[in-house]
């Protein structure tokens, strides 16, 4: 047993559900009765604030790790030894669902009465883009869970048991059969349809999410699709980061491993590779993320060039361009976004793939996910950080709840006024108590379940 982990693994627990549960002092027994709004952000200047960044932020990680993992997994189904990945792919699909708790506990704590956030599925509006965020939620959480499971009966089915969990888990990666009529013949397994769907509920959960900001009535129609774009992009520029960054602390962590040669006192030596895997697949791995990583940061370059354009280009958006690039926030975004979150990444990157080296993957991973963050703070915060405007108010969709002060040159007054952006001490708990239950959530995956290749379920059918 490792101590250690275990020791780690409840202090991460107690202190991030320590954190959250300080959260709920504001104002528990309101919270409880659902009387009141549990989230302050909603009484300043800009209401979405650091919580609708946080969920969002864990959110894309959390689908982008899967979809990624799994697109290798589906496509290298009946030639496992093609994917590079095939080793450690349990550990990463537990690191996805880890990921998204802190994103669940955020859209929860963010709603206005989080009492009554059942509501969302009990009282369904196929209208709002935001209600279909908890159904996705919800589909892309199943999707992984189902995904693992069917995972681990891979290893139940190596090992022939008889019971009858283990031979429906036995079933999740049994061999399908569907025969289509016509050219068109394909042979699958029921994991693979279980992974199928759940890169479909991913890709839809971070299109719609991009769409929640992309049909903001202060952005002009265009960025409708161009947001679904951007966030199904960066699911994947942020969750190859996030394997990036747990892959090669996970290798460097890992306790030494006991050889003993013949006619020898046992000597200690440090494990070589990444859990279960050897030294030069530890290499492929790791260029093969220095180099999807790297596609993905370019992508992500193209796409705010993209943003840019579109906004410089229309009038009713200009003053956004105007904040985002030479304004008040046009450091965050030539420094956080640019510089940090693209440009030195694509060094890094370019570097770790020619040298193979987890290193140098590792710190461009770091760059990467303050990229990601910086990315998602200036697409909720922009929209949201100008009180419009001039005597033609921009398109407005039917019902929409924002208001414009009609404004005009004539009149001798600014056409627009910045709203501040402030992050409240509520913001601040429940966005570290959630990131620290992560971690602690992460680990106690690694403490319980079998993720590693070698590593068997002997205990209650899923338990190593």
């Amino acid at each position: 047993m490792n101590i250690k982990l275990w020791a780690w693994t409840i202090v991460f627990i107690l202190i991030g559900g320590g954190i959250m549960f300080y959260g709920m002092s504001y104002n528990p027994l309101g919270w409880f009765q659902g009387f009141v709004s549990f989230t302050e952000p909603n009484d300043e200047p800009i209401p979405w604030g650091l919580l609708v960044i946080g969920y969002i932020f864990f959110g894309v990680i959390g689908t982008g790790v899967s979809t990624y993992n799994s697109l290798y997994e589906l496509f290298n189904k009946n030639h496992k030894e093609k994917n590079p990945f095939d080793k450690i792919k349990l550990r990463n699909e537990w690191l996805a669902f880890a990921v998204l708790i802190p994103g669940w506990i955020m859209v929860f704590a963010s709603t206005y009465k989080p009492a009554e956030a059942l509501y969302i599925y009990l009282s369904f509006r196929d209208t709002s883009r935001i209600a279909w965020n908890g159904v996705l939620y919800a589909l892309v959480g199943i999707g992984i869970i189902a995904e693992i499971l069917a995972l681990i009966g891979e290893k139940i089915k190596e090992e022939g048991k008889r019971g009858y969990l283990d031979r429906f888990l036995a079933w999740l990666s049994s061999k399908t059969s569907f025969e289509i009529p016509g050219l068109l013949k394909i042979v699958v397994d029921i994991d693979a349809l279980i992974v199928g769907y759940a890169i479909l509920a991913e890709l839809i959960l971070d299109a719609n999410l991009g769409s929640v900001f992309g049909y903001l009535s202060t952005w002009v129609y265009e960025f409708g699709p161009f947001m679904s774009i951007l966030l199904v992009v960066a699911s994947f520029y942020a969750g190859i980061a996030m394997i990036s960054f747990i892959t090669p602390l996970y290798s460097w962590l890992r306790k030494p491993s006991v050889v003993s040669p013949p006619s020898a006192q046992p000597i200690a030596t440090h494990s070589l590779g990444s859990g279960n895997v050897e030294p030069q697949e530890d290499n492929i791995m790791f260029k093969i993320l220095a180099r999807d990583g790297l596609l993905a940061t370019i992508s992500i370059g193209f796409l705010v060039l993209w943003w840019v354009w579109l906004t410089a280009t229309n009038q009713e958006t200009f003053p956004w361009a105007q904040l985002l690039l030479t304004g008040s926030w046009s450091l965050y975004f030539w420094i956080g976004l640019v510089l940090i979150g693209i440009i030195i990444p694509i060094a890094l990157y370019s570097v770790a793939y020619k040298k193979e080296s987890k290193g140098w993957l590792f710190a461009s991973s770091i760059f990467a996910l303050l990229g990601w963050f910086m990315l998602i703070t200036i697409a909720d915060v922009i929209p949201q950080a100008i009180s419009w405007y001039y005597s033609v108010s921009p398109i407005t969709p039917p019902g929409s709840t924002w208001a414009y002060e009609l404004r005009s040159n004539f009149n001798g007054v600014s056409q627009f006024t910045q709203l501040p952006f402030a992050i409240s001490q509520y913001d601040l708990v429940w966005f570290a108590g959630s990131a620290l239950f992560l971690l602690g959530v992460y680990t106690l995956g690694v403490l319980l379940l079998p993720l590693e290749e070698e590593e068997k379920p002997k205990h209650v059918w899923i338990f190593k």
